[in-house]
């Protein structure tokens, strides 16, 4: 499935090709080659669900990718860059440590989010991720594996639903499982702000755009009707409130695209593009496709679970965005002009 999804743009390095790490119930993730159209590698290993991935293309030869599955477990792994398709002969598991120890009786610590710093490289990675303990855990990639450098841990006994980080590095947002936004200053190691929506239900998808203005979160235990809610990160205040149209279903994923101009988000039926700061305005819908059988007996096929957002918006160039679903293999795009 794509229920949790990232895209890896490698602009100077790895030839200019796009990749996108996808992970599921199958306890693997997938590295594909979005310009080739090929499977670069499947990362195995993992205890349970892989519940969060992240990647970052670091040379013309090899990238990195983080996987947080449900037995608790981080893992780190070297994925060799291959032009003429798969083969995992290369992929190198270079750490793996338990969230919160054991997690004794009530079961081991979730990552709900897993973030590999804009500054790794191959040598030195450092990942961000987000605990359902209600922590935010930095490892750092040494010769001997991975290690936990900083630890902090939410006050109010808030549990963690997701995460993401701001496009300066600086800054993490996590969602708790009573609707709260949590922002955390990483330079400081402190909370810079608390925000309540969504009813205090669960936020479950986090989303922070390019320029950092804006913060889109959902929460899909509230149903159908349950709005997206925009956050002005600047003044820390509810900026603006998205319905999703009828014909999307419950949201599960949002992401703003490469160029901070569009918002994508995806439900159970649809996925719909709006405008940043018009968000009322969906540009496009992204409609289920027919699989299986022909005639009475085709289906149509549910494109839930995760979406992203790929290619090059500069100098006039096309952007495209992937959604995929619980359940089904296939990882579908579509071209936005």
């Amino acid at each position: 499935k794509i229920g949790v999804s990232c895209h890896l743009n490698s602009d100077n390095a790895g030839g200019g090709d796009e990749y996108i790490v996808t992970g599921g119930h199958d306890k693997q993730a997938i590295v594909y080659n979005v310009t080739s159209g090929q499977i670069v590698a499947t990362l195995s290993g993992a205890g349970g669900d892989v519940m969060a991935v992240s990647g970052m293309v670091v040379s013309d030869k090899s990238m990195l990718v983080g996987t947080g599955s449900a037995d608790g477990v981080v893992r780190l792994y070297s994925v060799p860059i291959i032009k003429s398709g798969g083969g995992d002969d290369e992929v190198q598991l270079l750490g793996s440590e338990q969230l919160g120890g054991s997690g004794g009786d009530e079961g081991p610590v979730l990552p709900v989010s897993v973030i590999l710093h804009f500054s790794s490289t191959l040598e030195s990675a450092t990942i961000i991720v987000g605990g359902s303990n209600g922590s935010v855990n930095l490892f750092k990639s040494t010769e001997s594996g991975l290690k936990l450098i900083t630890y902090l841990k939410s006050e109010d006994g808030n549990e963690f639903s997701s995460g993401c980080i701001h496009p300066d590095g600086l800054i993490y947002t996590a969602g708790t499982t009573t609707g709260k936004l949590i922002i955390y200053d990483l330079k400081t190691q402190a909370v810079a702000g608390t925000l309540q929506g969504h009813d205090g239900n669960p936020i479950n998808c986090i989303s922070v755009s390019e320029n950092g203005y804006h913060v889109a979160t959902s929460s899909s235990s509230s149903g159908e009707s349950s709005p997206i809610h925009i956050w002005d990160l600047r003044k820390l205040k509810l900026s603006a409130s998205i319905t999703p149209p009828s014909d999307v279903g419950t949201v599960t994923s949002v992401a703003f695209d490469p160029m901070g101009l569009y918002l994508a988000y995806a439900g159970v039926e649809a996925t719909k593009v709006c405008v940043v700061k018009d968000w009322d305005r969906v540009v496009c819908t992204l409609s289920k496709t027919m699989t299986g059988s022909k005639g009475k007996n085709a289906q149509a096929a549910p494109i839930s679970g995760g979406v992203v957002w790929g290619g090059k918006g500069v100098d006039g160039g096309k952007v495209w965005v992937a959604a995929g679903c619980d359940g089904e293999k296939p990882i579908r795009f579509w071209g936005v002009e």
